[in-house]
């Protein structure tokens, strides 16, 4: 038999007392608990309650950094750490290592996946195929233009 460890524990009150409507508002502590646990669902859910009553929380958007980090959403929880930072430059809420590791952790997926590289390559292709494009109707135009030879 399996035991329940203390943050599971946590997690599954949290969740008990979100499903029968116990718990009228979502708080920051249970997204943070859920979160901790693994539950991303229901962290999510969560999350996004908090995020539309308090739309001005640098740890509400702090937090759905950790989320979207957590689920691989690296350019969107780029975004909401910068939010969060510019809500609270300090981000004195959380623990600094836990916040210096997720702003690496950013830092470092940006780098492997960077949108703004990906746009200019994007930009370059479809450059280059406005161009091939344009070569070619201009050569069929030419081409109809001259007499046929006799």
């Amino acid at each position: 038999m399996q035991t329940l460890r203390p943050k599971h524990l946590v997690a599954f009150f949290v969740a008990f007392l979100l499903a029968w409507g116990v718990a009228r508002a979502a708080t920051l502590e249970q997204a943070s608990a859920l979160l901790d646990a693994g539950h991303l669902t229901q962290a999510d859910h969560v999350i996004a309650q908090v995020l539309a009553d308090k739309p001005n929380s640098a740890q509400a958007h702090y937090l759905d950094a950790r989320l979207l980090a957590a689920e691989g959403k690296w350019p969107l929880a780029e975004q909401e750490l910068e939010l969060a930072r510019r809500l609270d430059p300090t981000l004195s809420f959380g623990p600094q290592d836990q916040v210096q590791a997720l702003a690496n952790e950013v830092l470092k997926h940006q780098w492997k996946n960077p949108a703004g590289l990906a746009g200019y390559g994007q930009a370059a292709l479809a450059a280059l195929f406005v161009l091939i494009s344009g070569y070619l109707v201009f050569g069929v135009m030419r081409h109809r233009r001259q007499p046929p030879k006799v």
